[in-house]
């Protein structure tokens, strides 16, 4: 397999398959049968402002992503995509008249878990959370899918 790609690097498919082609293919075409999952997925908890499933969805990409070397929409992009929708919930809830408990734990939860991270990254998804943020990492994301498809089918038609 080739690493001579702009959007994918394989290595990490590579190794854990061991060389064996069959199973980097495979490992593809899951890849691959994921791509509408995620785009459908991202466009409507985006529309639909459901904060904490659209975390989910940036998160199980994120993994996704990374297994096809694309580091940096995985660790930068997507991590992001899933701060700032987690923010925008706590927002969300902090803001309503009459939240239930549960809307209230999760968002004591999220609040917690946001500040583990660094000021400096928390000051950056506070300032950052704004559905104009969230629209263009998700065209961002969108756009390298795209372009990352391209390069696995040509691979796998090797």
């Amino acid at each position: 397999m080739s690493n001579q790609y702009k959007w994918i690097n394989l290595s990490y498919l590579e190794s854990i398959a061991e060389g064996d082609e069959s199973i980097i293919e495979e490992l593809i075409n899951i890849f691959l049968e994921q791509i509408p999952e995620f785009t459908e997925g991202v466009d409507k908890s985006f529309t639909e402002k459901r904060w904490l499933e659209l975390a989910a969805l940036a998160h199980k990409a994120k993994s996704s992503v990374l297994s096809i070397g694309m580091e940096e929409l995985g660790n930068r992009d997507l991590k992001n995509l899933e701060l700032i929708a987690k923010e925008l919930y706590v927002r969300e809830i902090s803001s309503k008249d009459n939240p239930d408990i549960k809307e209230i734990e999760t968002s004591q939860q999220l609040e917690k878990n946001l500040r583990d991270y660094d000021e400096e990254r928390q000051k950056w998804v506070k300032t950052h959370a704004s559905e104009e943020t969230v629209a263009s990492i998700i065209d961002t994301f969108k756009t390298a899918l795209t372009k990352a498809e391209e390069e696995l089918k040509s691979e796998i038609r090797k």
